[in-house]
């Protein structure tokens, strides 16, 4: 029920009294599953973690692209306000020109004027995108650093420092953009060719729980994307690339993309449509079934019920479950 095929084919069909059970903690569970080592009961989610804000990864980037786009697009701007000191001095200059493009590149937005230049955004942490119709008064106690107001709808950038006016060669040669690897969303990228990628000789050596989160690898991918790419593959966040068997590197590979598009799709969502009608019917919050594994720690895995185990790798949360990714 809602499990990854690669789990299904491991698993078999879950027993039914094991759906009805699996969304309890681990702690619950003890008396039919061997607790995890080092989590011994279940420990309650921090939901602001779980739930919060953290740095938006590649489909919260893109989506809010989209909607930018709607608003933005071909319309003119009644005003431009620049004050953050990197943009200031392009506002005369950019505010006589219409936006012919809102895209992305991994988790940075190119804001194109046309020829005349184009704003380049990176969210970072603490950035925050807010979209109103004009005749709603902004409310937000953060630093605003640019607003774009047409007819309709102002578009109000806060708090965001990594700001910079590209020109096209600019764009080409940007300390960030030009180190970037494919697209997560790049229509071209095929399971092939991102299965080579994962086991060639430049990057299949590295982990690849560091991996993922390397712009240079793939463009988009963050923490919550990674470790849900690695469970549904059936990987463990530790092996490397090199490892991989051609099965494993194109089950991966696929993993990447479905995971990717669906986190785009179902607004952050990361499980498939099985398992949330399957939390509709017996009216479970669908925050319970967000992720698979991510800040899932110590509950039980949905396919097997074992407890997931967390671990800081490289500095970032680690989730992953020990029976499900070998």
């Amino acid at each position: 029920m809602g499990l990854p095929e690669s789990h299904r084919r491991r698993f078999g069909p879950l027993p039914f009294w094991r759906v009805e059970q699996r969304d309890r903690p681990a702690g619950e569970l003890h008396r039919r599953f061997p607790p995890v080592v080092g989590h011994p009961r279940a420990r309650p989610i921090d939901l602001r973690l779980a739930w919060g804000r953290p740095m938006p990864e590649g489909p919260e980037v893109r989506r809010m692209a989209h909607r930018l786009a709607r608003v933005l697009v071909d319309q003119r701007l009644g005003e431009l306000d620049l004050p953050h000191p990197a943009l200031r001095p392009h506002e005369h200059r950019l505010s006589r020109h219409r936006i012919t493009a809102v895209e992305t590149r991994g988790k940075a937005f190119l804001i194109r004027f046309g020829k005349k230049g184009t704003i380049y955004v990176h969210l970072q942490l603490y950035g925050r995108w807010k979209i109103h119709r004009v005749s709603t008064e902004p409310r937000s106690n953060r630093t605003l650093r640019a607003a774009f107001v047409t007819e309709t709808h102002q578009a109000l950038l806060y708090s965001a420092t990594d700001l910079e006016v590209l020109s096209d060669a600019g764009i080409e040669n940007h300390r960030f953009l030009s180190r970037l690897g494919p697209d997560l969303f790049d229509p071209n990228l095929t399971d092939e060719s991102l299965a080579e990628r994962l086991t060639g000789p430049t990057f299949g050596r590295r982990q690849l729980a560091g991996l993922l989160l390397d712009q240079g690898f793939m463009g988009g991918i963050g923490n919550y994307l990674r470790a849900e790419m690695l469970y549904v593959a059936g990987v463990a966040p530790h092996r490397k690339g090199s490892s991989l068997h051609i099965d494993e590197a194109l089950a991966l590979a696929n993993a990447i993309r479905t995971i990717g598009q669906r986190a785009y799709d179902q607004k952050g969502y990361t499980t498939d449509d099985e398992l949330l009608a399957v939390a509709k019917r017996r009216q479970w919050s669908k925050r319970r079934v967000r992720h698979y594994v991510f800040e899932r720690e110590g509950q039980a895995c949905f396919a097997c019920g074992t407890g997931i185990q967390r671990a800081d790798i490289g500095g970032r949360r680690m989730f992953w479950c020990a029976s499900c990714q070998t």
